[in-house]
């Protein structure tokens, strides 16, 4: 069985391995000797019985003089130029044989063996025969070297399934010297697009451009010393170098450098990077079969190009969806996010954020009058004015055809409607065409953290001053005001209609989300009240995993995400008997395999709810373990979601805690302790770091003598949520004891 490749590169199961490799591989179980004085017929007898394809003669000394194979027996006995029962085999033997001595890496005594064009070569020591190198033998070690390195860098497929490109990057950099027993790497990669001239042509870098991404581990090279990558695509092993800059900065032999070529998008040919891993201070038992490296090499090479283009190609295609393909700046989408985000951010913090939305007055008459693509040069000319005047934290998107929206992060309505107002005077003065002026529209509202019940709230109400612009007579900046509820005139009846329809549908699905989280957090609580181990289990996990989540620094979208799904997480033990979820004793396995189906049941109640995919990815892999020995999928490391894995440490704190059939409970201290020891095997070692950071938090906070209780970290995070502005997850798990 291969071993991981998580072990430890310099001690370990690998190292033991590659010990034996080198110790026995080839080396024939059988030497047989015969003395110097032994007849051939007596030779040919005992290659027979001992069924070998080789006899080793030694003096009267027992000193090795020479070597006799079959071949040679068989070649006397048809050329009958000698008595084979009377003459001594030293008349055939070959003499001057080629031998090695012991310690020789397998590659080069298969080189030794290719050269002389023989199929046995004998290890030497002292003039003593001590194993025998067979053709043969080493065919089959090679067949059994090849798949080894063939199993061990398929396994690195395991570690590398991120789809986030830097942390791909970043994983390369810290699994790969692993399989190869490597000191420091370091990955570069170039941006071929970069180069000027014909867009057509082959990408190309210069010696001046400056690697795009790079990634050490335990390399000190600056950028600076890092060469260019070449145009040889094929792995390359220096056993006796390495470049001065690196040898001063630590470096040490032998080096392997793997090329990568990491593709883009179809649409842009040049749109690759080019580079390399380098990696120095192989160990030498790994190091000295390089034929073997150069095959580990030339397998590593083709995945990490498959996945790093695929974790590519993923980047790209989600920053084309978060980009406006026309005018090159945000997409509607890209605005719903950084909204949540800074109405979540202005709430906890109690800071101001306004919104823009902008018209381009008399878009339709651009089109019919002038063309389309007179219409879209308009677009981009208005959308160049406004990213040449918005400030750079300012997050510009286009939310429909002719309507745009700037979200101005820490700007009080004032200083908003001055800049909107440096903007529509701006370009007033651009022409669509002869005699025919640009003019905008633009309605501005600033956040109220204390009755904003959603993002959308916001876009509202400056909805509603852009139709008081445009009522105005167009061409002005109005700012929302209370007022604003609609003093309609006759004709706008229909317009106010279409509006309030719009604002409502826009409101159902977040309705229908609110409603449905109810419902299931109140089947939880039902479920979790028929147990008396459980109650509270799941909103204590809410409270472990927000304070563990805020202690490493987690954005407020994402602690929300966390909380649902705790909210959530052991939904699927409702397809689970009683009286194996409250049994005293210890599980049978096939208890313990209907248990396990718990994270799939839940996947399966709740998989019909898209707005819920990125809960029930967390729902389905919180049992999941570092080490890979979990379920149900048996994910390791960063291939477990990173919710997930928060999860993991909270929920297993509350039951550690927690009286249950099974165990007492324990003290917070005890907990934490059998948490850091299982760091690294169950459980993320930071995310357990950031357990211990935010219990420490909260003990230096209470500055009491005390023994610290689990309680004290409920109430704390309690407290917080309720001095917190953001709105709880649900009306139902905002309770408080």
């Amino acid at each position: 069985m291969v071993p991981p490749l998580l072990v430890n590169r310099r001690d370990g199961p690998a190292i033991e391995r590659t010990k034996k490799m080198e110790e026995m591989a080839g080396y024939s179980s059988k030497i047989i000797t015969i003395p110097c004085h032994t007849t051939i017929k007596a030779a040919a007898q005992k290659i027979l019985d001992e069924d070998t394809g080789c006899l080793i003669i030694n003096d009267l000394n027992g000193k090795f003089i020479g070597i006799v194979t079959k071949r040679d027996i068989v070649a006397c006995a048809i050329s009958s130029a000698a008595n084979i029962e009377t003459t001594a085999v030293t008349e055939i033997m070959t003499p001057h044989i080629v031998s090695c001595p012991v310690g020789t890496p397998v590659n080069e005594a298969r080189g030794i063996m290719d050269t002389n064009h023989i199929p046995y070569l004998p290890v030497v020591k002292n003039r003593r025969v001590v194993g025998i190198l067979s053709a043969t033998d080493l065919m089959g070690q090679q067949r059994l070297e090849d798949r080894t390195a063939a199993e061990e860098v398929a396994m690195l497929s395991n570690c590398l399934k991120s789809t986030d490109f830097r942390e791909a990057v970043e994983t390369v950099t810290q699994e790969v010297p692993k399989l190869f027993q490597a000191m420091r790497c370091v990955l570069c990669l170039w941006d071929s697009s970069k180069d000027s001239g014909n867009p057509s042509a082959e990408p190309h870098i210069t010696n001046d451009d400056p690697p795009a991404i790079v990634s050490h581990n335990k390399c000190l090279c600056a950028r600076k010393y890092l060469p260019r990558p070449s145009q040889h695509n094929e792995c390359k092993f220096y056993y006796k170098s390495n470049p001065d800059h690196c040898l001063s900065h630590g470096a040490e032999m032998p080096r392997l450098i793997v090329p990568l070529s990491i593709s883009g998008l179809k649409d842009n040919p040049r749109n690759e990077l080019l580079g390399y891993l380098c990696m120095c201070g192989l160990m030498d038992a790994g190091a000295s079969n390089r034929d073997l490296v150069s095959y580990k090499a030339k397998l590593t090479q083709q995945i990490l190009n498959s996945h790093l283009t695929n974790a590519r190609l993923y980047y790209q295609a989600r920053l084309s969806s978060l980009t406006d393909v026309l005018t090159g700046v945000g997409s509607r989408r890209l605005l719903e996010d950084k909204l949540d985000a800074e109405c979540a951010r202005a709430k906890r913090y109690k800071r101001p954020f306004s919104v823009a939305i902008i018209d381009l007055d008399n878009f339709k008459s651009i089109n019919d009058i002038f063309g389309h693509a007179t219409g879209d040069d308009a677009l981009k000319t208005l959308t160049g004015c406004m990213k040449s005047q918005k400030r750079k934290p300012d997050i510009l998107a286009r939310y429909g055809g002719d309507e745009f929206v700037i979200l101005m992060p820490e700007t009080k309505a004032e200083e908003a409607v001055a800049l909107l107002e440096r903007i529509r005077t701006g370009i007033e003065h651009i022409k669509v065409a002869d005699n025919v002026s640009m003019t905008i529209s633009c309605g501005i509202a600033q956040n109220r953290p204390d009755k904003d019940n959603a993002p959308s709230e916001v876009i509202r109400r400056a909805d509603l001053a852009l139709y008081e612009a445009k009522s105005a007579g167009r061409n002005c900046v109005k700012l929302w005001h209370k007022s604003m509820s609609k003093v309609l005139k006759d004709g706008d009846i229909e317009v106010e209609k279409i509006k309030r329809l719009k604002r409502r549908i826009a409101g159902l699905s977040e309705q229908a989300e609110q409603m449905f989280m109810q419902s299931i957090w109140g089947l939880v609580q039902a479920l979790e009240a028929k147990s008396p181990y459980a109650k509270k289990h799941s909103e204590n996990v809410m409270y472990y995993v927000t304070g563990i989540a805020q202690t490493m620094n987690i954005s407020p979208r994402q602690i929300e995400i966390l909380r649902r799904a705790a909210m959530i997480h052991d939904i699927g033990k409702i397809g689970v008997p009683d009286a194996i979820l409250c049994k005293p004793g210890k599980l049978t396995p096939h208890e313990r395999a209907i248990i396990e189906q718990h994270p799939l049941i839940g996947v399966r109640i709740l998989e019909k709810m898209s707005f819920l995919e990125d809960e029930i990815t967390i729902v389905r892999s919180h049992h999941e373990k570092w080490n890979g020995q979990g379920y149900p999928d048996g994910l390791s490391n960063t291939a477990i979601p990173f919710g997930a894995r928060l999860m993991a440490v909270a929920d297993s704190f509350d039951a550690l805690t927690a009286t249950r059939p099974y165990h007492h409970s324990r003290s917070l201290d005890e907990a934490i302790g059998i948490l850091t020891d299982s760091s690294g095997y169950d459980f993320d070692p930071e995310i357990v770091k950031a357990m211990v950071s935010w219990t420490e938090e909260i003990r230096n906070r209470l500055g009491e003598k005390r023994q610290l209780t689990p309680k004290d970290l409920l109430d704390s995070q309690k407290c917080s949520d309720d001095q917190s502005t953001s709105e709880p997850v649900v009306a139902a798990c905002s309770t408080c004891d």
